[in-house]
């Protein structure tokens, strides 16, 4: 695949700051997970690496301690304005509000590496190659601005699930503990809200109900241990309700 410019990739340089940030583990105890935070900084400051504050999102980054390489272009402008014609590693390194904090790194990216490279912020079609599907580091993607996700056999589908899979009519291959928002016209003002739905167990579910939805059997086929949040209903108050062999039980 050709290199473009201020194009993010994802960051597969096999360097000593690249273990430390493949290394860290935010399920880890926190006294390991906040010593391993400030050994990568304390890398990247060694390095004289440059620290900024970009919005979140940007550059293909989607959470704190996510990497990405770019060959930064000649016309670029911004923060790496700076780094015109090298390649440069950006690490998220914390977060403030709306914005994250990067690391910004002068790398080298030796040949072998650039022609192994897979973008991170969103693939055409055509570029999105069998070779690079198996290869993708997560399970989610962007192919032609549209999501895809790794289904239950392996293979990359929709991410979107149909209307008939939601009401649980026909069967999809995402995989359980998918979280999908379904946008709904508000009757009457025509007000746009967005419906949360959580596959469990093979199943749809709608994860906010109304009182009547529960215990008028319309949500009876969710199997036992699912979870929904159902609204106030009289003396009942609002919570996570769990479907039981006995029925719906309010949690707590």
């Amino acid at each position: 695949m050709d290199i473009k410019e201020n194009r993010s990739y994802f960051d597969s340089l096999e360097d000593d700051i690249g273990k430390l940030i493949q290394d860290i583990d935010p399920s880890d105890k926190q006294l390991v997970y906040r010593k391993a935070k400030k050994d990568l900084r304390k890398a990247f400051e060694r390095r004289q690496s440059q620290f900024f504050y970009f919005r979140k999102g940007r550059m293909g980054l989607e959470e704190s301690n996510d990497s990405v390489l770019i060959k930064v272009g000649s016309k670029k402008r911004g923060h790496l304005a700076t780094y015109k014609g090298d390649w440069v590693r950006v690490c998220w390194i914390s977060t403030y509000g709306f914005s994250m904090e990067c690391a910004v790194q002068r790398v080298k990216a030796p040949k072998s590496v650039e022609s192994s490279l897979i973008p991170a912020d969103g693939l055409s079609s055509a570029e999105f190659t069998t070779d690079i599907a198996l290869r993708y580091p997560r399970n989610r993607v962007l192919v032609d601005g549209k999501p895809m996700i790794r289904g239950i056999k392996n293979k990359w589908v929709s991410a979107t699930p149909t209307d008939a899979a939601l009401k649980n009519l026909e069967k999809d291959e995402i995989p359980d503990g998918v979280s999908y928002y379904k946008q709904i016209e508000q009757p009457g003002n025509g007000d746009l809200y967005l419906e949360e739905y959580h596959k469990c167990v093979g199943h749809w579910i709608k994860v906010h109900a109304s009182r009547e939805e529960l215990t008028s059997g319309k949500l009876d086929w969710i199997p036992v241990g699912g979870r929904v949040y159902a609204n106030r209903g009289g003396d009942i108050p609002a919570g996570w309700n769990v479907r039981t062999a006995d029925g719906w039980k309010l949690e707590g």
